[in-house]
């Protein structure tokens, strides 16, 4: 079942840095994407490292013409322990794969941020 609890106060997460907190019995990490909160589970679906502590990098794109390019605005994050990098908006990873980072419902209610998770003793 999952259960609602505080994460932390919205001011207390930033662009371009996550900031984890144990909830619930999981490690969650949170990060603000261009003004937008987005949480999710601190846990890489390759092979369970703390993917929160990861690098975020500009997305590599591939153009129509087969050139290459960044795109700053577009955001991946690469795992520390193998490099697998994922989409910060999908989930995705950056090769086909069905595998997806967990991103977590959340809830703002004035300056706090609320997460649902599932307890991991469930």
């Amino acid at each position: 079942m999952k259960k609602r609890y505080f994460f932390s106060q919205a001011s207390e997460i930033q662009e371009h840095l996550f900031l984890i907190r144990e909830v619930g019995g999981r490690s969650v990490g949170a990060i603000r994407q261009h003004g937008n909160i987005r949480l999710l589970l601190n846990y890489c679906p390759h092979a369970g490292a703390p993917i929160c502590k990861g690098v975020l990098t500009p997305a590599l794109l591939c153009g129509p013409d087969q050139t290459l390019a960044l795109d700053p605005l577009r955001q991946q994050l690469r795992c520390p322990w193998h490099g697998w990098e994922f989409d910060l908006e999908s989930g995705r990873p950056a090769f086909e794969s069905k595998m997806r980072l967990a991103f977590l419902a959340h809830e703002l209610e004035g300056e706090e941020v609320f997460v649902w998770i599932n307890r991991l003793s469930e």
